[in-house]
């Protein structure tokens, strides 16, 4: 039985200039595939005290992460045609639009709201469970995975595999 697909995303900062730096997403087997991405060129925007803590630079992105167009043909490929719930519906919508901006592209997936697919646990409830998730096992909740773990965790404790 599958797992509903998850989605979420890491910023190079708050700033209205941030763009994506990292994503992660669920497949149906419940995996997750976890990257990074290179800025493009017109990508300036960097806090650096957001990554200092975790060793990520924006050097670290040129070493290790992949564009941005490899990125999106990769999710597109996996999340074709489906439903794939985010826990910051407009934070995250903002950062996939500016992830395909550069490509005149669009997602070949909808994002939706995981507050709909928790609804009788509650949203308040789910962050929660997320908190108390990231307390007992050392995730952050400031790593795409951990989030999307953290989703899948209780997608199936709930009983929402299809």
């Amino acid at each position: 039985m599958p797992y509903p697909l998850f989605i979420d995303f890491e910023a190079s900062s708050y700033d209205e200039e941030s763009y994506p730096v990292a994503v992660s997403w669920s497949l149906p087997d419940g995996q997750i595939k976890s990257v990074l991405i290179v800025p493009e060129d017109d990508w300036t925007d960097w806090d650096p005290g957001n990554f200092a803590a975790r060793g990520i630079s924006r050097e670290h992105l040129f070493e290790q992460g992949f564009s941005a167009l490899e990125v999106i043909r990769e999710m597109n490929q996996d999340l074709a045609d489906a439903r794939v719930f985010v826990d910051g519906l407009d934070y995250d919508q903002d950062l996939l639009d500016r992830l395909f901006e550069p490509f005149n592209d669009l997602p070949a997936f909808e994002i939706s709201s995981v507050s709909e697919l928790f609804q009788s646990y509650g949203y308040e409830r789910f962050l929660e469970y997320r908190e108390q998730l990231f307390l007992a096992t050392g995730m952050s909740a400031y790593e795409s995975e951990s989030n999307v773990l953290a989703m899948l965790k209780l997608a199936d404790e709930l009983g929402l595999r299809d």
